[in-house]
């Protein structure tokens, strides 16, 4: 049913202050990315040049018996499961959550599998699915995020670890790879292993251990598990913003499409309304006429 020239003009009024909402929405969201972006790539040379000394003390010590090392017969995992707390930012949680159900129904099939849930949108999907957390987390990651809460988080995750509750952990996020690619990672953070993943160069072979190897291992390790879920939420936090940025980028340019189509419409009613009122003219003079 075509609209009537009043509901046209209704209907472009109504795009247009959503177009106004979209556009203030995505400024909010390159303001924000600006700063988590920043500290996103800042944080990545620390956390590398740590794997590569914790890599190198592991080769170089005898000291693998420690019990973020261990290696134990898998029965039971805990996945942490990153996702926002708000909406509006395209395919960004649903990404992550379609790589959580790949990963229990196929590496970890026949496990049990614990849920750590970090963002509103991974309760409210697990939730709806009748799924039980182990822990869950709400409006944690925000402006920044805090190490502290982080830590406090993984504290947990560590003592069940530790305490044989678990046997593997895994990080399931978003990696902020540029403005328009966040990139799912899965990421098994105990027990603690690189293999050829970390890259032995300028990496110096005279280091020196106070008080002892072992001991810097100790103090390390738990430091590092702690750093890895810190780095993921940087990570998360800035690929939520520059997937609203998009997402609203792209509603914008979409509502411009849509008043350029209602205004072609409404002008397309108005020449008819003309036509249709200069036709009744005619008819009504040449009526008079005879």
């Amino acid at each position: 049913m075509a609209l009537n020239m009043k509901d046209i003009k209704r209907k472009i009024a109504s795009v247009k202050k959503t177009q106004q909402i979209t556009k203030a929405m995505k400024m909010v969201a390159a303001a924000k990315l600006r700063k988590t972006q920043e500290a996103a790539l800042q944080f990545r040379p620390y956390i590398n040049r740590l794997e590569q000394v914790i890599s190198y003390s592991l080769e170089s010590s005898s000291h693998m018996d420690h019990p973020l090392l261990l290696f134990k017969d898998v029965k039971t995992v805990d996945i942490i499961v990153l996702t926002s707390d708000r909406g509006l930012c395209g395919a960004f949680n649903h990404n992550v959550l379609k790589e959580v159900d790949k990963l229990i129904e196929d590496k970890l099939s026949g496990k049990n599998v614990n849920l750590t849930l970090i963002g509103r949108f991974a309760n409210n999907y697990f939730k709806f699915k009748g799924i039980a957390p182990k822990y869950t987390y709400s409006d944690i990651l925000k402006d920044k995020v805090d190490f502290t809460v982080s830590s406090e988080i993984m504290e947990k995750i560590i003592d069940d670890f530790v305490g044989d509750e678990t046997d593997e952990v895994y990080i399931v996020y978003n990696k902020f790879v540029n403005v328009l690619v966040q990139k799912v990672v899965v990421k098994r953070v105990m027990p603690v292993s690189f293999g050829e993943t970390v890259s032995k160069d300028n990496v110096q072979e005279n280091f020196l251990f106070e008080p002892d190897k072992s001991s810097v291992l100790d103090d390390l390790l738990p430091k590092y598990v702690k750093i890895n879920l810190y780095d993921s939420m940087l990570e998360s936090l800035a690929g939520e913003y520059a997937a609203r940025m998009t997402a609203m980028d792209a509603a914008t340019n979409n509502a411009n499409e849509m008043i350029k189509n209602l205004t072609l419409e409404f002008n397309k009613a108005r020449q008819a309304a003309i036509t249709k009122e200069l036709i009744e003219i005619t008819t009504s003079i040449e009526a008079m006429k005879q």
